[in-house]
């Protein structure tokens, strides 16, 4: 399956984004599919970082950092069963005072091959969901951070 990817353009500078982005404990706050994000190594996340992902009605999994370009990107994976491993990429690039914001999701493996049409719709939306919900919290943020400046 090809990967699935979303992108938004996000009215807040790319550090305030990264910072947000790979604080994966509130990605709650802001992606309303998610149930928790819970590390399980000390630290910030960094490469070779696990995280037990548990997204609202389904049961979590660990994924783990394979790929880490700070501040601009990270990606991560998960095995959810034999055959089938999903891959998470989450890229911020700076443009014009703001940050183009893409989040994409694919699978690899022999299920995932068979499961490809029903995750399609569930990453759509999902990636969607992130990248809108990660706008509006930033952009929110970027506004108050402001109005803390004025005189």
């Amino acid at each position: 399956m090809a990967g699935i990817a979303h992108t938004v353009l996000i009215a807040a500078p790319s550090e305030d984004v990264w910072r947000v982005t790979v604080d994966v404990e509130r990605w709650p706050e802001w992606a309303g599919y998610m149930k928790s994000l819970v590390p399980q190594d000390d630290g910030p996340l960094a490469m070779a970082s696990r995280v037990k992902v548990t997204p609202r009605g389904l049961p979590g999994s660990v994924w783990e950092v394979t790929e880490f370009d700070p501040p601009r990107s990270f990606r991560w994976e998960t095995q959810l069963a034999p055959g089938l491993r999903m891959i998470g990429g989450h890229v911020l690039d700076g443009e014009d005072g703001g940050t183009r914001a893409t989040f994409s999701l694919e699978v690899s493996g022999a299920l995932g091959v068979i499961a490809a049409p029903l995750l399609g719709i569930v990453f759509r939306r999902n990636t969607r969901l992130a990248t809108e919900g990660l706008m509006v919290y930033c952009e929110r943020g970027s506004r108050a951070a402001e109005k803390e400046k004025m005189p």
